[in-house]
């Protein structure tokens, strides 16, 4: 009897199945979807010998902060030591002042606030003695007509977009652009919500920003759990 056929005539299999994958809380297997998107990104740089910052924004509980500062001292077992300074900026009080254009049922100050304390602690336990930098406030107090530059930041190597809405994906996109090399990957945590508008979220301020700026070349080079999207950095001109 084929497989096919067990599963057919024994449905009990498939109740079971579904229970176990339900079981998975759903913000879990998000978190474990970002882990992945970051492992990736972080071997792809690896592979090619891109050196630079890992830059964050939208910290939140550090989750994705600390998984990256542990994937790098791994990967340097491998590729050898990368020299990486992970920097992270986050009001660790949601979102401030949302635009019209970014409200949204879920993004809200309620849903993304969390103890500052707590998650600084955290981290800084993690982190093993690796170069971090944790930048509080605001985006539009720590970002808004600002750069890398103004951070002392040099080179992005790995940048992780979880901004959610469009005016602090703009804003964190208009502050690493100076630090875009090639090789730079850029991994866009919800580009894909908004109901796929094309006139809202991180998809919006990519576009924008890619409008804006010809003479940076992205390529897509894979998608990120269920609702994200990551780029590289493929031609300067």
């Amino acid at each position: 009897m084929t497989l096919l056929k067990i599963i057919k005539n024994n449905l009990f299999i498939q109740n079971f199945v579904t229970r176990l994958v339900l079981l998975n809380p759903i913000y879990l297997e998000l978190g474990l979807a970002k882990y992945k998107s970051v492992k990736k990104a972080m071997l792809i740089t690896a592979n090619d010998g891109t050196s630079g910052s890992y830059l964050e924004f939208g910290v939140m509980t550090g989750n994705s902060f600390n998984f990256a500062m542990l994937v790098s001292k791994k990967l340097e077992k491998v590729f050898g030591k990368m020299d990486c300074e992970f920097i992270g900026f986050d009001s660790f009080q949601g979102f401030g002042e949302i635009k019209k254009n970014d409200v949204h049922p879920f993004y809200n100050d309620e849903t993304f606030s969390v103890s500052e304390k707590k998650v600084l602690s955290n981290i800084k336990k993690k982190s093993k003695n690796q170069k971090y930098r944790i930048v509080k406030g605001f985006f539009k107090d720590t970002l808004e007509n600002k750069t890398t530059i103004d951070y002392k930041i040099d080179k992005a190597r790995v940048i992780l977009i979880d901004c959610d809405l469009q005016e602090p994906t703009r804003l964190a996109l208009e502050f690493v652009r100076p630090s875009i090399q090639e090789g730079t990957v850029i991994v866009f945590d919800d580009y894909n919500f908004f109901k796929g508008n094309r006139k809202k979220g991180e998809y919006a301020a990519f576009k924008e920003f890619k409008d804006k700026y010809p003479e940076i070349s992205f390529r897509r080079v894979f998608d990120s759990g269920y609702n994200g999207r990551a780029f590289i950095a493929c031609n300067l001109d």
